[in-house]
């Protein structure tokens, strides 16, 4: 056992030892390097991996040069070779402190090398699982059962006033004591917290059925008896007998009518057998009957589910609303690099504002003829369908109706809702009224900056589908595990 307190000892002794000054460690922050304590250790043991050129283990030279941009790139190797070594370090000393420690607290089940540890009387037999070696076995498995302390003397005695104490104050509940006994008894087979066991005999079968219920239907007057049983603790065994008087059943108005009711309704099955209907009793006696159908709740239940559903109709409509608003959002600010780009395209060949978005929506206008053959989505969407160019047609239409440019731009930027589209209307609308000196550059600026957003737009959305795909693939982990794991134990 003492064996596994000799690595964490050795890792701290080689620590202490080890602990000299290395420029390459000087100045190392703590959050970063908890385990900084082990790193002249880690660094001996660097040494010995970089000897036999195994340190590119550590990482690539390449991307420590990346991160660490202020250091020599073999510094930067080191530190992170020590900070991974000392973290095996120290999860190696942990590992063998606590299998040490865990060790040391366990309560060994043999003593004596034979010795098994036997239960207190009424806390239950014990199992010991061992392992059996001799001159004819192998090692093998092998079970041990032992018996919980039986008692003697005057112990015994005095379980045996407590079984007999437990006995007379549980079998009579519900009936009033022993002195009137009227309905089913209570036939316990054990006294808890004991190795007592009851066992009830024949003799009581004249005046009580298996279950317990006493046969007093016909009695009109008290019957004395006498139950009997057998209790029995390990291999000792006495009688127990106790003197009871059965009184007649404390029979009601209603439980004699519900009686009368039910040979009625037999009588009526017999008469009635070889008939088509079975007729109901109207008149017990003389009292009259009245017979209804349960009530059907299922029509109430459908009205409350279809008041709820329409309840919720109204917000999960707008909640569509709110999620096709920002798919439109999205898709602009996918489609506005790609707009800008050609806009600087055609300005740079000469074309006016107005010539360039005329040929972007011509273009445009074209192709979704094209595509007008296809599906329809959502309503008069069709599949090919962009909000950004669509908002530009209106506004060149605008625009072909007489509207003022400059009036046209700040709509479209107004309309479509989204900033960049916004501050692109407005840089029109001023080019129109301050003329178009340095109207290209500010677009090219323009498009680079779009471009830039879109990808990082792109990136946002992959780390959100990454974590979105954490769940499926850590219960696809779970499903791999079990199905490794299950057969495994079940072979055993």
């Amino acid at each position: 056992m003492y064996f596994l307190l000799a690595v964490p000892i050795l890792i701290i002794a080689g620590a202490a030892v080890c602990n000299k000054k290395d420029a390459s460690f000087k100045g190392l922050e703590s959050d970063e390097h908890p385990l900084k304590s082990l790193y002249p250790l880690a660094s001996v043991i660097y040494d010995i991996i970089k000897k036999n050129k195994k340190e590119d283990v550590f990482g690539n030279m390449d991307i420590l040069r990346e991160i660490y941009v202020d250091e020599r790139p073999e510094n930067a190797r080191k530190k992170q070779g020590c900070k991974c070594i000392a973290s095996v370090l120290a999860v190696l000393g942990l590992t063998f402190l606590v299998c040490f420690l865990y060790t040391f607290s366990r309560e060994s089940i043999l003593t004596d090398n034979n010795h098994l540890k036997r239960n207190e009387a009424g806390k239950g037999d014990e199992k010991y699982n061992l392992i059996l070696k001799s001159v004819l076995t192998d090692e093998q498995d092998y079970t041990v059962r032992v018996s919980e302390r039986e008692l003697k003397g005057e112990e015994f005695e005095k379980l045996k006033a407590e079984a007999q104490y437990y006995i007379d104050k549980m079998i009579f509940d519900p009936n009033e004591s022993a002195e009137c006994v009227r309905g089913k008894i209570n036939l316990i087979t054990e006294i808890p917290g004991t190795s007592v066991r009851i066992n009830w005999t024949d003799d009581n079968s004249w005046f009580l059925s298996v279950d317990g219920k006493v046969k007093n239907k016909d009695y009109t007057e008290p019957v004395p008896a006498t139950l009997h049983a057998e209790l029995t603790y390990f291999d000792r065994l006495w009688d127990y007998y106790l003197d009871i008087m059965i009184y007649p059943p404390d029979v009601t108005e209603k439980d004699r009518f519900l009686e009368e009711l039910e040979e009625s309704l037999k009588e009526a099955d017999i008469a009635t057998r070889t008939e088509n209907y079975y007729e109901l009793p109207e008149r017990i006696g003389d009292k009259e009957l009245s017979w209804n159908e349960e009530e059907d709740n299922t029509s109430v239940m459908f009205l409350i589910i279809g008041l709820i559903a329409a309840g919720a109709v109204l917000p999960a409509m707008k909640q569509d609303i709110h999620k096709k608003q920002k798919k439109r959002t999205e898709q602009m600010m996918q489609d506005y690099p790609d707009i800008i780009s050609k806009f600087v395209m055609l300005i740079t060949a000469g074309m006016t504002c107005r010539g360039a978005w005329n040929k972007i929506c011509s273009d445009y206008r074209k192709k979704r003829e094209r595509d007008e053959g296809g599906e329809k989505k959502n309503g008069n969407k069709k599949t090919g369908m962009r909000f950004a160019y669509e908002e530009m047609l209106i506004s060149d239409r605008e625009m072909q109706l007489g509207i003022p440019e400059v009036k046209v731009y700040e709509r479209f930027g107004t309309r479509c809702s989204v900033p960049a589209y916004n501050r692109f209307g407005t840089l029109l609308a001023r080019n129109i009224k301050r003329g178009s000196s340095g109207i290209i550059e500010i677009l090219e600026s323009e498009s680079k900056e779009s471009f830039a957003e879109r990808r990082e737009n792109v990136r946002k959305k992959g780390e959100e589908t990454g974590t979105k795909l954490l769940l499926p693939m850590f219960g696809m982990l779970i499903l791999v595990i079990a199905i490794v794991v299950v057969p495994a134990f079940s072979s055993f």
